[in-house]
């Protein structure tokens, strides 16, 4: 048994794209898709990763049919992406951003609800679909149990620390977004993202790899 004391980062993905795609925007993807059910390839890492589950909300929310293909972690997905093997992904920001900036992968929006640091000109899928939004966090647990007086001093230094501007830049830098919130908070994140992750692989029948 734990207990959640804080959420300490963010993580935001993005739905890229083999440079032979022909689509240059969400919606023009979305369009592409819907035309040519199936036969788009789209990788990631591994059946129950977050990456897959990414991949799984954006049929369920669009309404295309894509063929997942999965590989053993992120990076060899990168890779099948660079490679041409499959023609997209959504990726996690830093395993894609050098990719991107080089031209050997072309994005089509972000999983959060507002445009991100690292990747400024590119819009939210919630500009496109309102409500979306597929971020993973990074956060501190303790045992059950603990006093709530220190879980709530837990929480105010770790937010003393992630408001420190060397340490944000340096969480900038490995593409985190810092993201301090209250034990309630992210009491209450924990519950939806298990009502919505549970829902959304029972609709799809997943497996865990």
């Amino acid at each position: 048994d734990f207990t959640g004391t804080t959420r300490l980062t963010r993580l935001v993905t993005v739905p890229t794209v083999h440079p032979s795609m022909p689509t240059r925007s969400v919606k023009e993807f979305i369009a592409v898709a819907k035309a040519r059910p199936k036969e788009i390839l789209f990788g990631h890492a591994g059946f129950g990763s977050f990456i897959h589950l990414n991949t799984v909300l954006m049929e369920s929310t669009t309404g295309i049919k894509i063929t997942q293909v999965p590989f053993k972690g992120g990076g060899p997905a990168v890779v099948g992406l660079i490679s041409g093997e499959t023609q997209g992904m959504i990726a996690g920001i830093g395993d894609i951003l050098e990719h991107i900036k080089a031209k050997r992968a072309r994005p089509l929006g972000v999983t959060s609800t507002e445009r991100v640091s690292q990747l400024p000109e590119v819009p939210p899928m919630a500009d496109f679909f309102p409500g979306y939004e597929c971020t993973t966090w990074v956060s501190i647990f303790a045992p059950a149990g603990v006093p709530k007086a220190i879980l709530d001093q837990l929480n105010a230094e770790l937010g003393k620390a992630l408001r420190d501007p060397a340490v944000a830049s340096k969480l900038s830098d490995l593409t985190y977004d810092p993201a301090h919130r209250p034990p309630a908070e992210l009491a209450q994140r924990l519950k939806a993202d298990y009502e919505k992750i549970g829902k959304l692989f029972r609709e799809f029948g997943v497996k865990l790899d």
